[in-house]
């Protein structure tokens, strides 16, 4: 049931929150493909025709990286954004002329699996549909129009190399479109996992999940890292809150960002005592693994540090964003 809850709280999350920009487009900072969670690294647009987003698990350092993203074994997305109608006819004239130019003309030794794919492709794609392709380490290419799956091709590592080398290969359909799509992602420093500390003992006691909902910052209990706290419940919180899980608690609520880089305003409960009190919080100017925390009862001001997040770890981020 509380994973269930957990989905449930990502999902509704994910239709409204964390961003990217491109022209009147937005993409998802982070979206799920196929069960796995992925960053988008960089999006740009293609004239007048679409938008384009690249979403990996991995980190890349530039534009020289495109061959090895295009080449890697490993789950990757484009999801592509049509800001015009774009017929079949126009999009497989699209597909086989990229194709041509990212393998120096030598397509024609994917033609079996280019005719499967183009057999996919939708009848148009309409200004304002999503288009996407997501490759997973299993080695299969699958189609979406929207939340549609229109196909599915297996193995299929050879044909997306090709196929991703369209946009990140050394000849792209457009050198700028390259570049925007392998820069580098730039997160908020404040989002993430923070472990927090005792005052006086300086012995860790949880770790906090920070994200955000329409600018406003929240938090909400990951973990307890004593054994024997796993299951406290908050006898003493209020309202909702009140005999629920410490572990999924929201317990830092509605921080807004001022003009010096503080979160401020915001209310955050003690779960020690049921309080709720004014809370701010703000990153170490010259470390950003350090966060100040500051309310009332807390005995001045808190330090919590970053944990340092595998990809395992990132996919339980609630920063999770999907939809157009």
């Amino acid at each position: 049931m509380r994973r269930l809850l957990q989905f449930i709280l990502i999902f509704v999350i994910s239709y409204t929150f964390g961003q990217t920009k491109v022209g009147n487009l937005q993409f998802n900072d982070i979206d799920v493909f196929e069960g796995t969670e992925l960053m988008l690294n960089g999006a740009g647009k293609k004239d007048n025709q679409y938008a384009i987003g690249l979403y990996l698990d991995f980190e890349v350092n530039g534009v020289e990286d495109g061959i090895m993203v295009a080449e890697k074994d490993a789950t990757m997305a484009l999801t592509l954004k049509a800001t015009s109608n774009i017929s079949n006819q126009k999009l497989k004239g699209m597909v086989r002329n990229g194709l041509e130019r990212a393998t120096d003309g030598n397509s024609y030794l994917f033609e079996d699996q280019i005719r499967k794919f183009l057999a996919i492709l939708p009848e148009k794609i309409s200004e304002y549909q999503i288009f996407k392709l997501v490759y997973t380490k299993d080695q299969t290419l699958i189609v979406y129009k929207n939340q549609d799956k229109l196909g599915t091709l297996v193995n299929s590592l050879e044909f997306k190399q090709a196929l991703f080398k369209i946009w990140l290969g050394e000849n792209p359909e457009d050198v700028t479109l390259k570049e925007d799509l392998l820069g580098s992602f730039e997160s908020n420093p404040v989002l993430g996992q923070w472990k927090t500390f005792d005052k006086k003992t300086g012995v860790a006691i949880s770790v906090v999940q920070l994200y955000v909902i329409k600018d406003w910052l929240y938090g909400s209990v990951n973990r307890m890292l004593r054994q024997s706290e796993r299951d406290a419940i908050c006898y003493e919180c209020q309202g909702d809150d009140k005999n629920q899980k410490v572990e999924g608690l929201v317990i830092l609520k509605r921080l807004r960002k001022n003009s010096s880089g503080k979160y401020v305003d915001g209310k955050l409960t003690d779960i020690k005592t049921g309080e709720i009190v004014d809370c701010q919080l703000w990153i170490d100017k010259k470390d950003e693994n350090i966060l100040h925390v500051k309310y009332k009862g807390s005995g001045g001001v808190l330090q919590w540090k970053k944990v340092k997040e595998s990809t395992e770890t990132r996919r339980m981020d609630f920063r999770t964003a999907k939809g157009f």
